[in-house]
């Protein structure tokens, strides 16, 4: 047997433990990157705009809802009753996702633990990571449903607006260049 094929066979098994090792430390880091504001169980990024306010920490502060609204407000050049629907439609929607981010932790806990068997069950792995994009498909579906709710409110100079904002976040998010928050266009 050569040296090569003794070193292979010798370590391949530690070799395996720490790729798996490494596998279940990253799955937890990836889930709680992917629960941050605005992202679905899987880390896709959902409803533009008001993914931050439906989906994360806005939902329960009404304090940071107000802050966001008026920023909102400002860009969009809102009147009363629009900043009041618009309010309206979000607490609306962050009660209805309550729930689902509740079952997202619940996956992402149950995920750690199976990475974290001895014994890998991979068909367990599987149906969780279907069941991960069936929840996200809901997430997604609620977060539309309240982002057209919301458009509904708007002017389409005032949509075509927040198209733009969410253009330039977007862009900033993937390389490109955008107009800082609190700046002439953000």
């Amino acid at each position: 047997m050569s040296a090569t094929v003794a070193f292979s066979t010798r370590w391949r098994p530690l070799l395996l433990g720490v790729a798996l090792a490494v596998s279940a430390a990253a799955t937890p880091l990836v889930w709680a990157h992917a629960a941050r504001a605005g992202h679905g169980p899987m880390g896709a990024p959902m409803a533009g705009g008001m993914g931050p306010v439906l989906a994360g920490p806005l939902a329960d502060d009404p304090a940071r809802l107000d802050r966001w609204l008026d920023r909102m407000a400002q860009h969009l050049q809102l009147q009363p009753a629009q900043r009041d629907d618009i309010r309206r439609i979000a607490q609306a929607a962050a009660q209805d996702l309550r729930p689902l981010r509740d079952e997202a932790r619940a996956l992402h806990e149950e995920r750690r633990r199976l990475w974290a068997q001895p014994t890998l069950d991979e068909a367990a792995i599987e149906a969780l990571r279907q069941r991960a994009l069936a929840l996200h498909e809901r997430l997604s579906a609620r977060m539309q449903q309240a982002m057209l709710e919301a458009a509904r409110v708007l002017t389409p100079e005032q949509r075509q607006r927040l198209a733009q904002g969410m253009d330039r976040r977007g862009a900033h998010r993937h390389g490109g260049q955008w107009a800082p928050r609190g700046g002439e266009n953000g």
